[in-house]
């Protein structure tokens, strides 16, 4: 009864399904790294956008207005409103740094009717109401305009939203497909090795462990293939991160990640291992207990 206690008594290592499986789970772990990527982007971009937007508000003034010292009496009305903290006119030279990626360097913002913008911070988030706030200039300065951007940010973040549902679903699909094939190999090891199986049985082997050899072999094959996975996937990342640093669109996401979401990428693979481990062992339980 002493030799069933040795590894290795059912020689996985030589069926031919096993070799696939490294490669399929490092693909599989690929795949949801640059998914997982997209939606920690995504997320972490919303942030920014929703933190850097709590706090600074914007003031348009009508170029009218402005041309009759609209843009003076609304400084001076900001200045005076409760947990406004500072209230600064943006400059036509700042304007043309913000439009120059579109419309070139050669524009002349005094041949455009383009209303005054004023950048507005206040205290703390919610601090000042856009809307009272714009009821109380507009008496003095006609037309004027008070935008905290939740009238773009929530469709951005509403789009968001569902990219990251997308992403969330497509992580799932990932791992039914990595169960599946950790299935079909165990079956596979079952189906072939099942004269061995049954004289370990004879002598007195229990299925846990039977099945314990599967889930091992499962969890190596799995981290063999999702190791080299995750960093071909953290090459790319690399890569793009690079690529996006070069492009001159401030309203395209950074591509950046916290030390969080770096370890949550790291912890990939080790997943993998742990669902394919888990896999094995419940489809081999499964299986012998209805073997004779």
């Amino acid at each position: 009864m002493l030799g069933f206690r040795r590894s290795g008594d059912v020689p996985l290592s030589s069926d031919p399904s096993a070799r696939f499986v490294p490669w399929i789970i490092g693909t599989m772990v690929f795949l949801s790294a640059l998914v997982l990527a997209v939606a920690l982007v995504l997320g972490s971009a919303i942030d920014r956008w929703q933190l850097s937007h709590s706090v600074q508000l914007t003031v348009e003034v009508p170029a009218g207005a402005a041309q009759a010292g609209g843009v003076e009496i609304a400084l001076e009305k900001l200045a005076a409103l409760p947990g406004v903290v500072s209230a600064a006119r943006v400059t036509d030279d700042h304007i043309s740094a913000l439009l120059a990626p579109w419309v070139g360097e050669d524009l002349d913002l005094s041949t455009l009717p383009l209303p005054v913008l004023i950048d507005v911070e206040v205290t703390t988030p919610g601090a000042l109401d856009p809307e009272a706030a714009e009821r109380q200039l507009s008496g003095d300065v006609p037309g004027i305009r008070v935008d905290d951007g939740k009238r773009w940010l929530e469709p951005v973040r509403a789009t968001a939203g569902a990219l990251q549902a997308i992403a969330g679903f497509v992580l799932f699909l990932i791992g039914l497909a990595s169960i599946a094939t950790v299935i079909f190999m165990t079956r596979t090891g079952l189906s072939v090795h099942h004269g061995t199986i049954s004289v370990l049985h004879q002598v007195g082997a229990r299925d846990s462990y039977v099945a314990r050899q599967f889930q091992n072999q499962a969890l190596r094959l799995a981290l063999i293939g999702g190791i080299p996975g995750l960093l071909l996937a953290g090459m790319c990342l690399m890569v793009v991160r690079s690529l996006a640093a070069r492009l001159e669109a401030p309203l395209l996401p950074a591509v950046s990640f916290d030390a969080g979401a770096w370890i949550l990428l790291a912890l990939l693979p080790l997943a993998a291992a742990l669902i394919a481990l888990l896999t094995a062992r419940i489809t081999v339980m499964a299986t012998l207990a209805r073997m004779p």
